[in-house]
């Protein structure tokens, strides 16, 4: 999809808001990254190459009070909290993640959390809103008819778009389209979205990718955090923590390549403070996705045609969450290497957190025309 003007649209480079001819309402349009474990609304664009696209990042939960809550123990005395209020009262609440593998699980919960954050780009509810919504690679027909019962009444509009596709139009950086040295991430690149549901993989050739360029696995951070779980349980048997402990402590060593040692945590075994060596087992987890990724874009280069692979491979682009996992673009590059490809060349996208997809996705609403959007 091209970037064009859109029609009704003003002159304001964020496409923020325009006036419709008939209903004299003013549009807004946003990009949404709808992540299993995080989610990111993004609602104006800064300048190509801007580095204020920051978007507000979500945590994709929502809770319920448990039975017999109190008066006064929630603030407002709330019967749904959503995000970071929701873990921040976490104690008194039944916490549910709308998503599973970047897909609706609880349909209930996903309309509530879309509701919540319609309510932040547009809390007077004065505009109508048209939101790009991302989505895993091969999400299936019934997988996108959840999330446009879903998206009723909190989005007046919606799009559908695969998620490492925005990935790489959110990347984009248009000014350095002239550049000679600048390598356009949307001409010719493998993009590999590692999230917590799900790893997408997406060829990116300058146009709306179709089904064959797109090939989507359910092992992704998520399984990273089981598999340690399980490793930790079986080294340390009488350690007993949440997997939210374990994602934290993946989250803050992971690694492949390798094994390390180094990584102390803090425990508790009985109540009282114990720290323990997890180094071994993180990286073994890692590794486990990193085997995984591996395989899965040896599929993808095969099905590549024979005129763009070659350069394709000097343009495979890492992103999401899993890509900060540290060493995991050499690692596999040299996987690449020693497997008999042509000069790989990987990258991360950013060594920082950005939302490259939410931005791809403002990218698309504002090229997009009238009549492509989905009345929800």
């Amino acid at each position: 999809m091209t970037e064009s003007k859109k029609e009704n649209s003003n002159d304001d480079p964020s496409g923020e808001a325009s006036e419709d001819a008939d209903s004299k309402k003013r549009k807004l349009y946003v990009g949404l990254d709808l992540g299993t474990l995080q989610s990111c609304i993004l609602s104006r664009l800064s300048k190509p190459g801007s580095e204020e696209n920051h978007g507000t990042l979500v945590p994709t939960v929502v809770g319920y009070p448990e039975d017999g809550i109190l008066a006064g123990i929630l603030p407002g005395n709330a019967k749904m909290l959503h995000g970071d209020e929701a873990l921040a009262n976490e104690l008194h609440l039944r916490l549910v993640h709308p998503l599973s593998d970047g897909v609706v699980s609880d349909l209930d919960a996903t309309k509530s959390f879309l509701g919540y954050l319609r309510e932040k780009v547009d809390p007077e509810r004065k505009r109508e809103v048209y939101c790009v919504i991302g989505i895993p690679a091969v999400a299936d027909g019934d997988a996108k008819d959840n999330l446009k019962k879903a998206a009723k009444g909190a989005f007046d509009g919606i799009l559908f778009i695969p998620e490492p596709f925005l990935a790489a139009l959110g990347m984009r950086d248009e000014e350095k389209l002239g550049d000679p040295d600048y390598k356009d991430p949307v001409n010719n690149s493998l993009f590999v979205d590692i999230g917590a549901g799900t790893t997408d993989f997406c060829i990116v050739q300058g146009y709306f990718p179709k089904p064959e360029d797109l090939l989507s696995i359910p092992f992704a951070g998520n399984e990273v955090d089981v598999i340690l779980d399980k490793a930790i349980r079986e080294a340390y048997p009488e350690v007993d923590v949440p997997l939210s402990m374990t994602r934290k402590f993946k989250e803050t060593y992971s690694y492949v390549g390798e094994s390390e040692s180094g990584a102390r945590v803090k425990v508790p075994v009985d109540g009282k403070p114990r720290k323990i060596e997890i180094g071994k087992q993180v990286g073994e987890a890692c590794n486990q996705l990193l085997g995984e990724i591996f395989d899965s874009i040896k599929q993808v280069i095969a099905v590549a045609s024979p005129q763009s692979v070659f350069s394709m491979l000097q343009n495979i682009i890492l992103t999401g969450g899993g890509s900060r996992i540290r060493n995991i673009d050499q690692e596999l590059q040299r996987l690449l290497a020693d497997d008999g490809y042509e000069d790989p060349d990987v990258r991360i996208s950013a060594r920082e957190v950005k939302p490259f997809v939410a931005i791809g996705a403002m990218k698309v609403a504002k090229a997009a025309r009238e009549d492509q959007w989905i009345k929800p």
